[in-house]
């Protein structure tokens, strides 16, 4: 297990027994923005929980703020492209308020009002960023192709995680 993988476990152990949600937040048409929507894609073939919720927001994750605040999750984890100076595809996790002070995220003003949002009104109590570092934002449909191969990377590391430490049954 790579340092990703055990950061991610930790998080969804930590989570464990209580109700999380994933969202998956980028636009489709701006080529590794859309990283995070891959990412929760693919996820939904590791998850059958119905106590885990995966959200497709596209680029405009406030307009889930209703919807997460009636699901009452505990723990949330944002998946975006995030450019951390990392290697192209590399794939890493933050506190969201860690992040937040920084210039690394490509949502940032509706990442930190979303995650302002979720603690004072959702009630979550966990906050989470796994950013990937993107290679290209250009007009495209397609991810390059380390992109790609970080958001399975990604999506399997998460679905390994909630099976070894199920969230709340129910």
């Amino acid at each position: 297990m790579n340092e990703f993988e055990s950061e991610v476990a930790g998080v969804i152990e930590g989570c464990a027994g209580s109700k999380i949600a994933f969202l998956g937040i980028g636009n489709e048409l701006k080529r590794d923005d859309a990283v995070g929507l891959a990412v929760v894609d693919q996820l939904s073939a590791y998850v059958d929980d119905p106590s885990i919720s995966i959200i497709n927001c596209h680029d405009v994750p406030e307009n889930f703020t209703g919807y997460l605040k009636r699901l009452k999750a505990r723990c949330v984890v944002l998946i975006d492209a995030t450019d951390f100076g990392g290697s192209p595809g590399e794939a890493r996790l933050f506190e969201l308020d860690a992040v937040m002070s920084s210039a690394v995220v490509t949502h940032r003003a509706s990442l930190d009002v979303l995650g302002t949002y979720l603690r004072l009104e959702a009630g979550a109590a966990n906050v989470f960023l796994i950013g990937i570092q993107p290679v290209n934002c250009d007009i495209g449909d397609e991810l390059s192709p380390a992109v790609a191969k970080a958001s399975a990377t990604v999506a399997k590391a998460i679905g390994t995680a909630l099976n070894r430490f199920p969230a709340k049954n129910g």
